[in-house]
């Protein structure tokens, strides 16, 4: 990660930090509370001012926000000043509590909504339906809109990313499809296999546009490779590469049998003599959606895309814990996330495709954000929302020492997660 990744990273989510407490602040001033204090980043203080009564901060670690509410820590009953935290009424206190992660939930249907009208966005309307693939034999078609998928609502192209993305590829997919005409049907996407022949290897374009050798398999050669990373392929039997379909069929063709393969290897033309392994390759599902940019749907499914996320989150949770899916595939934490943004931004790519990441991220962070922190898991704003509810019900707050007791067990359980993420993260960090 480089420098200026590591500090696009650390302001970006800054930013979620800062538009989150804004929330609380800008409704707390809106109701009237006493505000002591509204700081950007951690730490130190760099700079402060004071004005009508509250003090602004910019602090030196740039990470993080915070807002420090009069009375918010003050269990002394004997305090009656009507503008302090707790004198407030419970419905004002929970709007100041919930407009925090509400602004991220916002902010992050705000930047899928850029992100549409800017680059585009799916639909969940079948685009083409290739003529060899599950969803023909199917009998899907053209123009056809995936309403279910497995019996789930797909509202948004990540509704059934999140279906599929679960589902083992010698499984079955059951989808409900709303034709042209209005009609509802059930179709069954059945796994089928088809046997190919392959030279068993990965390959990408070089900025001389030349089909280069990414990988080589194991099992390429019948098990021995004569292939290497890094060569140039040229031809096969004769047949350019420059006609990639040709080229295929010529190696599909050769059905086991040798095959003439010319190739440049450390800037020498060679020809190599090798037989296609024969794979047993999953018909592809062959579900390829529209995609539109126009701005009137965008902003349904920005918010829909939003939705869908928080669907995918809790999923995820719970197969977490099911045991479904491992943990380290799961979370991640800030150091996580920033790697993950310091990528995007020292990529070499083009700088809309680094717009659009870093778009996406923000809208996926943001949601999640607002989302993660409505759980009544002290001390979150979902925590402080339950004893609102709590304090409604009795007629009274609960007990300093029950309070602190929840605090520390909540507490407990946000450390270790965080631990847990910082693990994960450094794990990956390191390749592992």
């Amino acid at each position: 990660m480089g420098i200026i990744g590591i500090v696009v990273g650390l302001l970006i989510l800054s930013v979620m930090m800062i538009v989150h407490e804004l929330g609380h602040y800008l409704t707390g001033r809106r109701l009237g509370f006493a505000i002591e204090e509204f700081s950007i980043f951690m730490g130190p203080v760099l700079f402060s001012r004071e004005r009508n009564g509250i003090k602004y901060s910019l602090k030196l670690f740039p990470i993080g926000a915070s807002v420090r509410f009069a009375g918010e820590f003050d269990d002394d009953d004997q305090d009656k000043h009507p503008d302090h935290f707790f004198n407030k009424p419970r419905w004002a206190r929970a709007l100041v509590i919930g407009t925090g992660p509400a602004l991220n939930l916002l902010s992050g249907v705000l930047a899928f909504f850029i992100m549409f009208v800017s680059f585009g966005y799916t639909l969940p309307v079948l685009d083409t339906v290739p003529a060899e693939s599950q969803a023909a034999a199917a009998g899907l078609e053209t123009g056809q809109r995936i309403v279910r998928g497995n019996g789930r609502p797909v509202r948004t192209t990540l509704d059934y990313s999140g279906q599929v993305m679960f589902l083992a590829g010698d499984q079955p997919l059951t989808v409900q499809v709303r034709t042209a005409a209005g009609e509802l049907k059930s179709l069954v996407l059945q796994p089928d296999w088809r046997d190919a022949y392959r030279l068993g290897i990965t390959i990408r374009r070089d900025e001389q546009q030349r089909i280069v050798i990414d990988a080589v398999e194991p099992d390429s050669n019948g098990g021995q490779p004569v292939l290497k990373a890094q060569d140039v392929l040229l031809a096969a039997n004769g047949v350019p590469v420059s006609d990639m379909a040709a080229f295929s069929s010529a190696v599909e063709a050769s059905a086991g049998n040798p095959l003439t393969i010319q190739i440049l290897r450390d800037g020498r033309e060679q020809t190599v003599t090798m037989t296609a392994t024969l794979y047993h390759d999953l018909v592809d599902r062959g579900i390829y959606f529209t995609v539109s940019q126009a701005a009137g749907p965008a902003i349904g499914q920005a918010f829909q895309w939003s939705w869908s996320i928080v669907k995918v989150t809790v999923r995820s949770i719970g197969m977490m814990f099911s045991g479904s899916i491992r943990p380290q595939d799961t979370l991640s934490g800030p150091v996580g996330v920033v790697s993950m943004i310091s990528d995007v931004v020292t990529q070499a790519q083009p700088l809309s495709e680094k717009i659009y990441q870093l778009l996406w991220m923000f809208a996926l962070i943001s949601v999640s954000l607002g989302f993660m922190n409505l759980l009544p898991i002290p001390p979150l704003d979902g925590n402080h929302l339950v004893l609102i509810v709590l304090e409604a019900i009795r007629g009274r707050r609960l007990s300093a020492r029950v309070q602190n007791l929840i605090g520390i067990v909540g507490i407990a359980l946000i450390v270790m997660l965080a631990l847990a993420g910082l693990l994960f993260d450094i794990l990956r960090l390191a390749g592992r």
